[in-house]
């Protein structure tokens, strides 16, 4: 969804646990090693777009190895939960930051 601001993530593989992914694409697209035992289940998104229905785990992360990048040319910004609405995002994504306001 070029141009608007995501959550990092991406889609589960054949054969791939929905952590395990999450794990993959940290190191794909922000070059940083998060260990498992360190992500914790916050909630998930369940959204209906016009070509395929989204099921979308958010899980928190306090703890990874390395410094966040933008491997793959994106933009990359530390943003206090508060204020994530004044960044376009997916429609998916804009329920889960309530989830994300509570949690800090």
């Amino acid at each position: 969804m070029a141009g608007l601001w995501e959550f990092p993530g991406g889609k589960v593989e054949d054969g791939e646990r929905p952590e395990e992914t999450l794990i993959r694409e940290l190191g794909e697209e922000l070059g940083i090693e998060v260990n498992e035992a360190c992500l914790a289940p916050l909630t998930f998104a369940s959204h209906t777009y016009e070509d395929f229905h989204l099921l979308m785990p958010l899980y928190i992360c306090r703890r990874w190895d390395g410094f966040p990048q933008g491997k793959e040319n994106q933009a990359l910004k530390w943003v206090r939960a508060v204020r994530l609405r004044d960044y376009p995002m997916p429609a998916a994504d804009e329920p889960l930051i309530p989830h994300l306001i509570d949690a800090v």
